[in-house]
């Protein structure tokens, strides 16, 4: 478990390598941090300043060191699969890192600039772009792979509804 307390540090208890155990990053949970996310292994903690703390299951997302830098300011929002966490900036971009939907590197291009919001399944996400256009990524099997979704999605429909469990 994870608690953001009023003063906006937080306290983790539980299962050491399931994200109970946020002594690695503990001086950075002190104070300024004003929402947590998690799945099931890894929690991500989203500063007041707009930078990003992620302790707990490494291939969970629990270790962001590969896209630090890009988690440094700027985040807005962050949204998770069950094992992986995508960050929607200031800026409409989106960094991604973790295990199922956390590589983008397919989409990556489509993901630097104009999105607007970002939703998530249990194993995959899809970015809902200014333009109206859909990107999806993560396990292609399951709703990752989004092939044809543009052409069938009727014009002006400014939302994207998930299932939990899309496989």
């Amino acid at each position: 478990f994870a608690a953001l307390k009023e003063d906006g540090s937080v306290i983790t208890w539980g299962e050491s390598n399931g994200g109970g155990d946020s002594s690695s990053v503990s001086a950075q949970l002190q104070s300024g941090v004003a929402q947590i996310f998690s799945n099931v292994g890894s929690f991500a903690a989203l500063k007041e300043d707009g930078s990003v703390i992620t302790w707990g299951e490494s291939t969970n997302g629990g270790d962001s060191s590969s896209v630090s830098n890009d988690l440094q300011s700027g985040v807005s929002q962050i949204f998770s699969t069950g094992t992986a966490f995508a960050a929607l900036k200031e800026d409409g971009s989106v960094i991604t890192w973790g295990d199922s939907g956390g590589d983008s590197s397919s989409v990556s291009d489509q993901l630097q600039s104009g999105v607007s919001q970002i939703f998530s399944a249990f194993d995959s996400f899809a970015a809902l772009k200014q333009d109206g256009s859909v990107i999806t990524w993560g396990r292609s099997n399951s709703s990752g792979d989004s092939r044809g979704v543009n052409e069938r999605r009727p014009p002006g429909v400014p939302q994207l509804l998930t299932t939990a469990w899309d496989f």
